[in-house]
């Protein structure tokens, strides 16, 4: 598919003969443009309709290209906006890129530059519109649900269940975060590649968050559990991939080693949400503890590994950020207990339940440098 087909461009520069040359090729690349001669007239029309892309350049009389870069960020964010300038000007195109340009080109145009740059914006756009969509459908799973929730009253505090549900989903939202920053980058590196990785996660969580939300609902009776023959370290490596990027903004790192364990009898999906939320509170505790100055920015770090043996599949998350007490490790035996403002305890109560129903023990403990160190010990069923 052209994705320039049906993509509008604003073309914006006081020298008409610019726009018409430009214009005219832009137009043969598959484009809608359009054509203004100053800051103001492009804003009347960005007023009439929305464009996918808007270049402009810098110098022009009345308002500049840079006063029409801050009005279409605050007013068309989702608009890209690509930079033409002189060489003598190339301090204000890095400044226009602080403010949110998506990239500049140097005058005189060269038109492979500004074809590459128009492919790359396009792309920006649509992969934005199609994260926004996906938001908004995950946004009407978890309101279907929670009225749903509401209407079976099937838990005595509906208030612990509905912010349960938002702790969940939150955890596999860290996941669709690190989704983005693999798109980004291969946007930036034009990594195709990347793209198709990035986007393979963001579908695989959006999955996940659709059978999560339809899981809460199954709480109250025993878990529906589906063995199948798997790979023990797969769902903690695909733990692994979710958070490293968001670890590595944070200024910490994920200690993984990816070895594949002898085939056993799994349901691959309840492991995944258990190890998920344990290394996603892992993650957070780490976070906490940088930002709050215990943990100096690149020290931060959470293990994560798997481990075989003849009786036992071994889960470890661990990682050395703000600890627990001893009093706080005895309350989260007991039930919905939760050291974070905006957390609810349901998350960890939640795992317990499962690995209990999976024959398994959750067990708690202190870690690394005054961190927590998490288990989760399951029967070992070798694969037939």
């Amino acid at each position: 598919m052209n994705i320039a087909s049906r993509s509008s461009v604003l073309l914006v520069d006081d020298e008409k003969g610019i726009t018409v040359v430009l214009g005219a090729y832009i137009t043969d690349l598959g484009y809608v443009v359009d054509t203004a001669h100053s800051g103001e007239e492009a804003v009347e029309k960005l007023e009439q309709k929305p464009y996918e892309v808007v270049v402009t350049d810098v110098r022009m009389p009345g308002m500049d290209g840079v006063q029409l870069l801050r009005e279409s960020k605050k007013r068309w964010p989702e608009t890209a906006v690509i930079i033409t300038t002189g060489h003598a000007d190339m301090s204000v195109a890095v400044d226009c890129l602080r403010l949110g340009a998506l990239d500049f080109i140097t005058k005189p145009v060269n038109v492979e530059i500004l074809e590459f740059a128009l492919r790359r914006a396009i792309e920006r756009v649509i992969m934005r519109r199609q994260l926004v969509e996906h938001t908004l459908h995950l946004e009407s799973l978890v309101e279907q649900r929670t009225r749903e929730l509401v209407q079976a009253e099937r838990f005595a505090v509906m208030g612990e269940t509905v912010a349960g549900m938002a702790h969940a989903i939150k955890n596999i939202a860290g996941g669709l975060e690190g989704a983005l920053f693999v798109l980004e980058k291969g946007l930036e590196l034009d990594r195709k590649d990347y793209l198709e990785q990035g986007w393979g996660m963001v579908k695989r969580d959006v999955t996940r968050v659709r059978d999560l939300t339809m899981n809460l609902l199954q709480l109250s009776r025993p878990l529906s559990l589906k063995p199948k023959q798997v790979d023990p370290s797969a769902p903690m490596c695909e733990v692994a991939e979710l958070l490293t990027a968001r670890m590595h903004e944070a200024g910490g790192k994920i200690i993984h080693s990816c070895v594949p364990q002898k085939p056993a009898l799994l349901d691959e999906q309840a492991v995944h949400t258990c190890l998920m939320n344990l290394a996603t509170n892992a993650v957070e505790a780490v976070e906490e503890a940088i930002q709050s100055g215990r943990r100096e920015f690149g020290d931060g770090k959470v293990i994560l590994h798997t481990e075989c043996d003849s009786q036992h599949v071994r889960y470890l998350v661990e990682d050395n950020g703000r600890g627990l007490s001893s009093e706080l490790f005895e309350q989260l035996e007991e039930g919905l207990v939760t050291t974070k403002d905006r957390g609810s305890g349901f998350g960890l109560m939640a795992t317990r339940k499962a690995v209990r129903e999976m024959g398994g023990e959750l067990i708690l403990e202190s870690g690394i440098e005054g961190g927590v160190r998490a288990i989760i010990l399951l029967p070992f069923f070798p694969a037939v």
